[in-house]
């Protein structure tokens, strides 16, 4: 089965007529990721594909009964959902347990380590400027508005700086976001700030021009995965979609 996104009636025909068991994830970085993952703990051949999305996945297992004879795994990103409730109907989905796998597995070892002494104060001066803005678009989410976070952090803080773009800003009508939520996200910001952002954030100090050692964003992943002590929280992703697919039943 090759791994171009299909549409969700070509997922359904495909699965349709597999036999073996898969693990449907979102994207690609997800499937390396728990690729790593199950090989750290010794599992045999996994297959593992992306839908093509959080909402592609969520509508492929929306039509189980279709392929009812297989047995899938899904694991999706909890997204905004982590900070009021899952989606309802999805009940044997895989949620991480963060905003996303890359959370999860940024949660698990301390990659910040990585940083010298010098780009220790700006990286965590930009962390903050970027946890007050994700606050902020979190609160609008619950209050009914759109949440403005499908960005790059280069389009958040420009390179250079350590304050969100002022611009940016004001294009948003930006105020300060609920001190509750605020503080909530900023104690915890490995699991609830968007796990994209924690990534290009080290990744941008970790290439600065004229730094001896770099890491691109998949070496990131990798060490992320292959380095931390237990992995609790992709371990549990991995053994769970094991579960699932040992424990399926077909109909008769």
């Amino acid at each position: 089965m090759t791994t171009p996104y299909f549409t969700v009636n070509e997922w359904v025909t495909a699965l349709s007529r597999m036999r073996d068991p898969i693990v449907i994830v979102e994207g690609k970085d997800d499937v390396r990721i728990c690729r790593w993952a199950a090989e750290r703990l010794g599992i045999g051949r996994m297959d593992i594909y992306p839908a093509g999305g959080r909402q592609m996945l969520l509508d492929v297992y929306g039509r189980r009964s279709e392929y009812a004879h297989l047995a899938v795994a899904f694991v999706a990103d909890r997204d905004l959902s982590l900070f009021c409730c899952v989606p309802q109907g999805y009940n044997d989905v895989i949620w991480t347990e963060g905003y996303s796998i890359e959370n999860d597995i940024y949660a698990d070892v301390n990659l910040e380590d990585l940083l010298n002494a010098d780009e220790v104060v700006p990286h965590r001066e930009t962390l903050a400027s970027l946890v007050e803005w994700f606050a902020f678009e979190v609160e609008q989410h619950l209050d009914g508005c759109d949440a403005h976070i499908n960005k790059h952090l280069d389009q958040i803080v420009p390179l250079g700086e350590t304050s969100v773009d002022p611009n940016l800003l004001t294009s948003r009508q930006f105020r300060s976001p609920n001190a509750v939520l605020h503080q909530q996200i900023k104690d915890d910001y490995q699991l609830q700030l968007r796990g994209k952002f924690l990534f290009q954030l080290l990744y941008r100090f970790l290439n600065a021009p004229g730094r001896g050692t770099r890491y691109n964003i998949p070496t990131l992943h990798e060490n992320a995965v292959k380095r931390g002590p237990s992995d609790e929280r992709i371990n549990r992703i991995i053994r769970e979609a094991e579960q699932k697919i040992a424990g399926h039943t077909p109909p008769n």
